[in-house]
């Protein structure tokens, strides 16, 4: 379940509707070597997302970029559609995934009790069940992880209280970027982009695992600046056509 600000008793507080625009990358390399690299589907994605944005008549003032491959791959793909007319990016090392997929591939061989790798594992399911399959161990893992349930000291994976942390600073830091009047877009990923959901407001466990996997490849999520913060606006929305969304 998705909660949704009031922003009723808000409005009077806002920096006259100065937005921000979390914008969740185009599909990765999902199951290769290196995740971290756009999909011929990603980079269409993208493409077309920046096609819309010019349609609509977006202006965006600032411009900011996770320091992932994937994050500027979608931004050059943005640009691309937009046809070049949108600012040069700031990069805010912030603004990084969470490792989840990194600890995804480490754990589910071994809850599997396997020496595959998970391109090997997912490979040998069908391709109409990988989706169900895969989401049946994520789950549980990334459960275990916002619990705070597995024991990082040797392989150093980052823990989701320090992950909450770093999205705070991500949080801060482009809101001292923003002025009055003006819409600001973040090129980042999934788990951040519910990260600082979850700094507007309180959401359960159960809650953030939902709004983390529904978020679609290439989706916009828009924040509205208040004096002390942000509040949500609208969640996941899709700007490109059905056939190209994806999910991971």
């Amino acid at each position: 379940m998705r909660r949704r600000t009031n922003l009723l008793n808000l409005r009077i507080m806002d920096h006259k509707n100065s937005k921000l625009y979390l914008v969740r990358h185009g599909q990765a390399s999902f199951g290769e070597k290196n995740y971290d690299n756009l999909s011929s589907k990603g980079i269409k994605q993208s493409i077309s997302l920046g096609k819309r944005l010019k349609k609509e008549n977006f202006d965006f003032k600032n411009i900011v970029i996770g320091p992932l491959k994937r994050h500027r791959q979608t931004y050059d793909g943005i640009k691309k559609g937009f046809k070049g007319a949108i600012n040069e990016p700031i990069v805010i090392d912030e603004f990084a995934e969470n490792q989840l997929m990194e600890i995804a591939q480490y754990y589910i061989p071994k809850m599997l009790d396997t020496n595959k790798s998970m391109k090997e594992i997912f490979s040998e399911v069908p391709v109409w069940k990988r989706r169900k399959a895969f989401f049946k161990y994520f789950n549980i893992i990334a459960r275990k992880w916002i619990m705070g349930e597995y024991d990082f000291s040797k392989n150093k994976f980052e823990t989701y209280k320090d992950f909450r942390k770093r999205i705070k600073v991500a949080k801060n830091k482009v809101y001292d970027l923003m002025n009055e009047n003006e819409s600001t877009m973040v090129v980042s990923s999934g788990g951040a982009i519910t990260g600082m959901y979850s700094e507007c407001e309180p959401l359960t466990v159960d809650e953030v695992m939902q709004n983390s996997f529904e978020i679609k490849n290439a989706s916009v999520s828009t924040f509205i600046k208040l004096n002390q913060g942000f509040t949500l606006e609208s969640f996941n929305r899709s700007f490109i056509p059905k056939y190209l969304e994806t999910y991971i």
